[in-house]
């Protein structure tokens, strides 16, 4: 057993001689001593024991210290292992990272950041923090494409070019519904890693066409747009490629921030970081600053009535900070000229993508037709009461995704 591994178990364990290897090897302090360990699920997903808080009790101690153990993917390990250290401000000191043997997965101990104003408590000097942080993430790789690479991180757009009989080898779930109609070839060689994303959109679309969109939501001038960039997404794509590229959260919506009461903010949660351009993390945080959650396994919602501040506020907000970090290397005109790009990117990869998924055992569409006609109160205590809980947010959503199309 390597040495890595071995510590992982021994740590995993709540071997106190392994804790106090790993505190006085970071605090650069040799008379830590750890004499006692307990642990708890921390997880915020029916997934228990991904997330786990580790108490130590420390000896001459009143009070223990806590530090988060997780089990994630090998690009969080990697961004801990070699990027982490770059973003002093934004990512959660991490302490150990542990690769696995089969490459896929690994086990990091962090920080562990207080969650002490919520998202729902945020007023406008949290967001002005939030948006100056999430500047120094994208101002300290901006431009250096070149070492995120020699990181192996992926491309957000671009990096491996698919063909279609490759795409339908990797993904031959997703040619069930028959996305050939939808999905060019054409956008499969300009997309890049984007391809296999753009095949589950396009099968998110062919599901909605079959039941005749979604009343009040989902129009055909929605649907048509959504299938003309999906045949060419060109118009989509160029704006954002033409920007310098940076290095992506790839999640950086409200519920990845954690925010203290000495403004602090850290960005957790690094499992989809990737190589793009800044934006894409602006808009995707954007377009679910509205949804506010009310249990910890995210599944009852609400919607904020009023913003702290207005949307065009925060981008300006990160518009001048990145302008303050980069000077003369920074062009504001262009980033807001790629917005409409970036909204229209994150709003059908995201929703088209989930709507592949969430209608995967949909009944006919004479159901749905009469699920349309229920009302919210009609609709509680049915399997279909999410239903009502994302009709307005997505209502609001679409109006987006339309505006921003026309503006490419």
């Amino acid at each position: 057993m390597d040495q890595s591994k071995l510590m992982a178990a021994q740590l995993q364990r709540r071997d106190p001689a392994a804790w106090t290897a790993v505190l006085r090897r970071q605090l650069g302090v040799e008379d830590v001593v750890v004499t006692a360990v307990s642990a708890r699920s921390v997880d915020r997903t029916p997934f228990r024991n991904r997330v786990t808080r580790y108490l130590l009790a420390l000896d001459g101690c009143a009070d223990p210290v806590t530090l988060i153990g997780k089990r994630t993917t090998l690009k969080e390990v990697c961004f801990y292992q070699k990027l982490s250290s770059q973003l002093p401000g934004v990512a959660p000191c991490c302490h150990f990272q542990h690769e696995a043997e089969d490459g896929k997965r690994g086990w990091v101990v962090l920080d562990d950041v207080p969650d002490q104003i919520p998202p729902q408590k945020w007023a406008a000097t949290d967001l002005e923090i939030l948006t100056g942080t999430l500047a120094d993430l994208h101002a300290a790789f901006w431009g250096q494409e070149g070492q995120l690479e020699a990181e192996a991180l992926p491309w957000l757009i671009g990096g491996r070019q698919y063909t279609w009989e490759e795409l339908k080898a990797e993904q031959p779930v997703y040619f069930e519904v028959g996305p050939g109609a939808i999905l060019s070839e054409h956008a499969i060689e300009r997309a890049g890693n984007l391809a296999p994303t753009l095949l589950k959109a396009a099968n998110g679309l062919a599901v909605m066409r079959a039941l005749n969109g979604w009343p009040g939501i989902l129009s055909e001038t929605h649907l048509t747009i959504t299938a003309e960039l999906l045949d060419d997404p060109v118009p989509m794509l160029e704006p954002l490629c033409c920007l310098p590229a940076t290095l992506l959260h790839g999640a950086a919506h409200p519920y990845h921030w954690r925010t203290t009461l000495f403004d602090d903010m850290r960005l957790l949660d690094w499992r989809r970081v990737s190589i793009g351009p800044g934006v894409y993390d602006l808009i995707d945080f954007l377009e679910q600053f509205s949804v506010l959650y009310e249990d910890e396994y995210h599944t009852q919602m609400t919607l904020r009535t009023e913003w702290p501040v207005s949307e065009e506020t925060i981008i300006d907000n990160y518009v001048l900070a990145l302008s303050h970090r980069l000077g003369a290397d920074f062009d504001g005109r262009a980033l807001r000229q790629a917005l409409p790009a970036a909204r229209c990117l994150q709003i059908l990869t995201s929703w088209f993508v989930f709507f592949a998924n969430w209608f995967d055992d949909m009944p006919d569409l004479y159901t749905w037709q009469r699920i349309n006609r229920m009302s919210e109160a009609e609709l509680q205590g049915t399997m279909f009461a999410p239903i009502a809980q994302y009709r307005p947010y997505l209502t609001a959503v679409f109006q987006r995704f339309l505006k921003a199309y026309r503006s490419l």
